[in-house]
């Protein structure tokens, strides 16, 4: 009975530990900001990692952590559309909406700065 108990511990901690998945998702707290993207402005193209800053504003009327949020979106980041589908940096662009969560420290200039930990769009 004792080698069963230890046999079934390891078999689910092999299964657990081998699912494939990355680390990355979407946080499960309230986003720090909640907006439109209105600008956009992406790296140079010919660099291996694709890294752009996105500026999102706000919803009006919408409670957020910030009006506006000037936020580097690199290959840590977690990007994904409103079915959970993984999206590149590549494919975000102005107007869309977004709920973005921040990780690291946050600038508090205006608009506060900070790195994104993961982006859901929603349009």
């Amino acid at each position: 009975m004792k080698y069963l108990a230890t046999f079934v511990f390891l078999f689910a901690a092999f299964v657990t530990g081998c699912t494939g998945q990355t680390g990355k998702a979407i946080p499960d707290t309230i986003p720090d900001i909640e907006g439109s993207i209105t600008t956009l402005k992406r790296t140079n193209p010919k660099i291996e990692q694709s890294v752009a800053v996105v500026l999102v504003e706000a919803i009006a009327d919408l409670e957020t952590n910030y009006p506006k949020a000037s936020i580097k979106v690199d290959d840590k980041t977690h990007i994904e559309d409103a079915e959970g589908n993984v999206l590149k940096v590549e494919q975000l662009q102005e107007q869309q909406q977004v709920e973005v969560w921040f990780d690291g420290p946050v600038m508090e200039s205006f608009p506060v700065q900070a790195h994104a930990a993961a982006i859901r769009v929603k349009l």
